[in-house]
């Protein structure tokens, strides 16, 4: 029973974690009024969750891409991209805690 409910715990987990969707770090544009005239030159970063099914991992990708186009009103260039581990949490299973880490993938891109 103990070890149904840790597997029912990790779906759990897993399932909320494969919800997520692309994040914006920072956008090329801050869309203030008092941004200096050279703001379209800097770069952008998004980030997405790299963890889960290949279905998964591909529509946060395309998620990703959908939010650089919107960020710089369509054209953009990827200018590096790389991965990065980050938090995590631990699963309790009867005596036994297992450590699940999250793997994020970076983008940094620019306008073009």
């Amino acid at each position: 029973m103990k070890q149904i409910k840790s597997m029912i715990t990790i779906i759990s987990f897993l399932a909320v974690a494969g919800c997520m969707s692309a994040q914006m770090v920072s956008s090329p544009k801050s869309g203030s009024a008092y941004a200096p005239v050279n703001e379209g030159a800097r770069g952008g970063v998004v980030k997405y969750l790299n963890d889960g099914a290949d279905f998964v991992r591909n529509q946060r990708r395309d998620d990703a891409y959908k939010q650089m186009h919107d960020a710089c009103n369509g054209r953009y260039k990827i200018d590096a991209e790389g991965s990065s581990a980050e938090g995590g949490g631990v699963i309790n299973s009867g005596a036994t805690s297992f450590w699940t880490q999250s793997n994020y993938w970076y983008i940094r891109f620019s306008c073009a």
